[in-house]
């Protein structure tokens, strides 16, 4: 099963995180059948994604203005900010030149 890009796999009654970074942040409540645990890179991968919306938001752009500065499709942005998928390095290196150009 894959969810958010991680892998999970079904251990005696409940999910783990099968990831790169094996080691989990926030486990799984056992008594949630559909809570999962998160690992430290989905915690990071999170926390990046929020600080990507955030500084739109404070630039006061649409998602739609925001990806077409980004160079990317608003379809793409929108996945990074929910988290659904990794936000390559170089997104924060351009938003550094857009808050610039502001």
């Amino acid at each position: 099963m894959s969810v958010s890009g991680h892998e999970y796999l079904f251990v005696t009654g409940y999910w783990q995180a099968m990831t790169d970074d094996k080691e989990i942040a926030l486990p799984a409540d056992p008594n949630d059948p559909e809570d999962r645990p998160v690992s430290k890179a989905g915690l990071m991968m999170a926390h990046k994604g929020r600080k990507l919306r955030m500084a739109r938001a404070g630039l006061g752009l649409s998602q739609e203005a925001f990806a077409g500065l980004l160079g990317v499709s608003s379809v793409e942005l929108q996945a990074w900010e929910q988290v659904r998928q990794k936000i390559p390095e170089d997104v924060f290196a351009k938003l550094l030149d857009i808050k610039a150009s502001q």
